[in-house]
């Protein structure tokens, strides 16, 4: 189950970035990675934030996470959701990495910028996730040695919803070290 925010966030990025990318015509099927996805090393979202991870951070069980990805712009997608069905917690996070892209992608550190200057408006600036966070509406974005996470979990306006950021953030960013 997809959440509003989440699903808005998604389109924003990929609304942004459709632009600056070349659309072809190949079917979902024939969209997998091949070997003209740029080198370097390819991390999963759910790598970043482990199952236990994320029955940590949310404070319940969780089921398996819902894997998605857009290579078109780099993106895959990991989303937990509680196994309590009346619980309405949730943990998201998304990477954009160069070695997922098709050759002449969009950075991922240009589209993190994008956001970034889409959500200038309330938007709080973090130190000590990577080379750049902030939270705004939809969650947390990092921008970490050209890998740009996003990690949603509810209302940015609530202060233990900051809070939750900020620790997935933490734990999100270690692992990146870790892996990359």
């Amino acid at each position: 189950m997809l959440h509003l925010f989440s699903l808005s966030s998604f389109a924003l990025v990929c609304c942004l970035l459709t632009f600056g990318c070349a659309t072809d015509s190949k079917t979902p099927d024939q969209e997998q990675p091949t070997g003209e996805i740029s080198m370097g090393i390819l991390i999963e979202p759910c790598e970043l934030i482990t199952k236990t991870d994320a029955e940590t951070l949310l404070g319940e069980p969780v089921k398996e996470p819902e894997k998605s990805e857009q290579q078109v712009v780099g993106m895959k997608l990991c989303m937990y959701n509680p196994l309590d069905e009346a619980s309405t917690s949730f943990l998201q996070i998304t990477l954009t990495q160069q070695a997922f892209m098709k050759p002449g992608g969009v950075p991922p550190s240009d589209i993190f910028h994008s956001i970034k200057d889409a959500q200038s408006e309330g938007r709080i600036d973090l130190e000590g996730f990577g080379d750049e966070a902030f939270i705004a509406t939809g969650g947390l974005y990092i921008l970490k040695d050209d890998y740009y996470i996003s990690i949603g979990t509810g209302n940015t306006d609530l202060p233990e919803v900051q809070e939750r950021l900020k620790s997935a953030g933490n734990v999100a960013a270690r692992n990146l070290a870790r892996l990359h």
